[in-house]
């Protein structure tokens, strides 16, 4: 929405309701390029992602408007912030003036998906169709899609562990593994046996696997490894083959997934077997971010044949001694 400038980054409180008998909750709304995020005011943590061509303007009473996600009207937020207001309505304006004319980007996208389910066929059309639409998605589509498939999965996980000093090191450990694009690590409580990738940057990690590793160094290896992991097997095809090929066209022709389309991910995730990894990858990612291989290798037992050279150190440290206990306890809140 580049001519929205004026609005980037503008946050405002309200009350968000996800489902029509649930309770409002109050929420902080972050604008963004082409989504809203919904946040816990009290540790910051995304609860949910809407898309901002998807969003509709329902009531207005008492000063609160009140929109919603889609037209279903299930999923509602209330605002008084005028500011806030005046950006959702700006943006409306301009998004309705789009789908009377539509971009170029999407046209096209719609015009090869178009293409491929002639050259394509019944068998191959579906995969092809999900690994071309991955593959092109905005940034901020791909992180909307992430939030959506992290709240399907805290169905079984629970939500991710917040105590503060944890979420610190967290940040400091992500920081560490990649200044330029850190990537946004989270701790499960139960639900989850091994270290997950989601769309936009979020790396799952199960509290026991946090609590149980010897040191730093071979928690970062583990982040980096899932990272490494993600950028040759996009964790975004596996959702979209999910929620199946009727879901990923609609996403194509309307910048936002149904609803219901990632229930039951979260259960299908933690019984999917991971990726394999690039061991020539993974070593030059160790080298890149000039942490120690060693004891990555040593907690999954699977030393590969070393290809190019990897640190027999950390440089810097991954993190302090306080960072590391404090992330070891993130759960204990």
């Amino acid at each position: 929405m580049t001519a929205l400038h004026q609005y980037q980054r503008l946050e405002a409180a309200g009350l968000w309701r996800d489902g029509k008998d649930a309770q409002r909750r109050e929420v902080i709304i972050g604008l963004r390029d082409a989504t809203i995020v919904l946040s816990d005011p009290k540790t910051d943590m995304p609860l949910t992602q809407w898309s901002l061509p998807a969003i509709v303007r329902i009531s207005d009473v008492a000063g609160f408007v009140t929109f919603a996600s889609a037209e279903d009207g299930l999923e509602t937020l209330e605002i008084d912030d005028p500011a806030m207001i005046a950006a959702f309505e700006t943006l409306r304006r301009v998004i309705d003036r789009r789908r009377r004319r539509p971009g170029r980007l999407r046209g096209a996208l719609i015009a090869a998906a178009a293409a491929a389910v002639i050259a394509g066929g019944a068998i191959w059309l579906p995969l092809r169709l999900t690994s071309f639409t991955a593959a092109r998605l905005p940034e901020a589509a791909r992180t909307a899609i992430g939030v959506l498939a992290l709240g399907d999965l805290q169905k079984t996980t629970g939500s991710a562990c917040n105590a503060h000093m944890g979420q610190i090191a967290a940040q400091n450990l992500a920081r560490r593994i990649d200044a330029i694009n850190p990537p946004q690590i989270l701790v499960m409580r139960t639900g989850l046996s091994r270290a997950t990738a989601l769309p936009g940057e979020m790396i799952l990690l199960p509290a026991e696997l946090v609590s149980a590793v010897d040191g730093p160094d071979a928690l970062a290896g583990i982040v980096l490894a899932e990272m490494v992991r993600a950028r040759s097997h996009d964790p975004l095809a596996d959702i979209l083959n999910h929620a199946g090929f009727v879901a990923s066209l609609r996403l194509l022709s309307s910048g936002a997934l149904p609803n219901d389309a990632l229930a039951g991910y979260g259960i299908a995730l933690a019984a999917t077997d991971p990726a394999p990894l690039d061991p020539a990858l993974l070593q030059a990612a160790f080298a890149q971010a000039k942490i120690a291989a060693q004891p990555y290798f040593d907690l999954t037992k699977d030393t590969p044949t070393i290809t190019s050279p990897v640190p027999t150190r950390s440089d810097p440290i991954v993190l302090e001694d306080a960072d590391f206990l404090g992330l070891q306890y993130i759960c204990d809140s």
